[in-house]
């Protein structure tokens, strides 16, 4: 099998036998330095540490949870899972104990990459320790190791619960390379900069296409404005993937329009919507044919894609569809006009979505294979998708998607709490921010501000923690009893406004 499909381990291995010395992945460090990894140090790496994993019981379709910074080990711990035919499994290393535990419960990993001294994993100063060994290991890998499955990506869960999104097998076709290649404008010598973190499934994803390309990666262990631009001058990426928030704060670094930026072809944003102010201003620095804007969901129920230029003529819009088809239907699942809001139903590639779930019920889904991930949207005309502002509860906060009732959950456990309500209020730099509304026991005695904070650092990641509180006697309800969010949202919005 390993002669007829490009597997990871034959990509890499030819690709490091073609350019042993070229320099496949940068990352750079919080301390000022750049950590460089040649494709020949790749190859030899990633395969003692695939050895080790195996020594673990690590098998194909296995479990490897990589509970690492952002960095080189994070790629060769990947790396060496998909030599396996395993299943990375990456979580953020700054995820409450509790949270990261629950994942792990879902998950149950065979192994666990970890520096965090209570999972006794596999630490960063032992993949070290076998980077600098001389044992050779290329002749005792399997050659044709199929990752069953590709990912497993963390997700908090509409209900607040912690859940894996598994994506299929995937890293095996008759030709070098993945099939979102062409849709992501990928060429062979392409270098990728991807400044988030590698627990986020889009960096995780293109960074890993990339390489099967053929190309280089470029990250670094914590996105910094100032510096995000000083690495496209020093290391000229041609593809940059980022977030609304990331290409807002880069365009209040002073002097950005006199940056070389020259070497960029294509710029992908996606993960929350962009104002319309940073993305002209994009188009103005790089031109409109190299700003890409791209929405799909974790789960690959369907894509869209619409360049700069397509975006000038239908502002607003997320694209039209790469090889899926939308509907979009009124809460009765029926068809609604061209131009109203309802709720976007997507079918990839001619065939219901893939992916599987632990720890959740899968999306709902059609007899015809159309499913629902909660957002809200019309199309025009054209066929251009629009998303609305009317979306599901979730708040997305810098790129990072964000669930209300997990939050809800710890703020109530606070014994001076009888509800709460989160929404997102709008933000400049971060599009939506956290927000708490409290319902206390006891409104004449409230409960302390700081305590809740504690409390949720305690408890969740500092992403998810709320950046403001607010109390009412009473929260809002519908008639249904549930609280009402979006009402509670839409009023602020307005007092913002006016």
């Amino acid at each position: 099998m390993g002669d007829d499909l490009w597997t990871i381990p034959r990509t890499l291995r030819e690709l490091a036998e073609q350019k042993p010395s070229e320099t496949v992945l940068i990352c750079a460090r919080e301390d000022g330095t750049e950590a460089l990894l040649s494709r020949a140090e790749l190859e030899t790496w990633s395969n003692q540490m695939a050895l080790r994993l195996a020594a673990d019981g690590v098998v194909q379709g296995s479990y490897v949870a990589i509970i690492l910074p952002t960095g080189i080990e994070h790629f060769v711990a990947t790396l060496a899972a998909y030599k396996l035919g395993a299943c990375p499994m990456p979580v953020n290393v700054r995820m409450p104990a509790a949270e990261r535990d629950a994942l792990i419960e879902l998950g149950q990993p065979v192994s666990i990459v970890s520096d965090a001294p209570e999972l006794r994993g596999i630490s960063r100063a032992e993949m070290s320790a076998l980077f600098k060994s001389s044992a050779g290991a290329s002749d005792t890998l399997p050659t044709d190791a199929i990752p069953q499955p590709a990912k497993a990506v963390a997700s908090g869960g509409s209900t607040g619960k912690p859940k894996l999104i598994v994506s299929p097998g995937a890293f095996a076709y008759p030709r070098r390379g993945h099939p979102l290649g062409p849709v992501l404008r990928l060429e062979e010598n392409d270098m990728m900069y991807s400044p988030g973190p590698l627990y986020h499934n889009a960096p995780f994803l293109f960074s890993l296409v990339t390489l099967f390309q053929g190309g280089r990666v470029l990250i670094n262990e914590r996105f910094r404005a100032e510096r995000c631009l000083d690495l496209i001058e020093k290391y000229k990426p041609t593809v940059l993937n980022l977030v609304p928030t990331m290409m807002q704060r880069m365009l209040r670094v002073p002097g950005i329009a006199n940056r070389e930026l020259k070497s960029v072809r294509v710029l992908w944003h996606l993960a929350a919507p962009c104002p319309a102010w940073a993305k002209e201003a994009w188009i103005e620095l790089i031109g409109a044919d190299r700003v890409w804007e791209l929405w799909a969901a974790t789960e690959i129920t369907g894509i869209t894609t619409i360049s700069g230029s397509d975006w000038l003529e239908h502002r607003g819009s997320v694209g039209t569809g790469f090889a899926t088809e939308i509907h979009i239907l009124d809460p009765e699942g029926m068809p609604c006009e061209t131009g109203d809001v309802g709720e976007i139903w997507t079918r990839f590639a001619e065939g219901p979505p893939q992916y599987s779930y632990l720890g959740a019920d899968p999306l709902p889904v059609t007899e015809e294979g159309f499913s629902f991930v909660g957002d809200m949207g019309y199309v025009d005309e054209e066929g251009y998708l629009y998303l609305s502002d009317r979306r599901v509860d979730m708040i997305i906060c810098g790129g990072a998607n964000v669930y209300p009732a997990e939050i809800e959950a710890v703020l109530t456990s606070h014994p001076g709490v009888r509800d709460a309500a989160v929404i997102g209020l709008k933000d400049e730099d971060l599009g939506r921010r956290v927000h708490a509304i409290i319902e206390p026991m006891d409104p004449e005695n409230p409960p302390d501000v700081q305590e809740l904070d504690l409390l949720c650092r305690d408890n969740l990641s500092r992403y998810k923690t709320p950046r403001s509180y607010e109390f009412l006697d009473q929260l809002p309800r519908n008639q249904a009893g549930k609280i009402r969010r979006s009402s509670l949202r839409d009023e602020r919005d307005e007092m913002t406004a006016s």
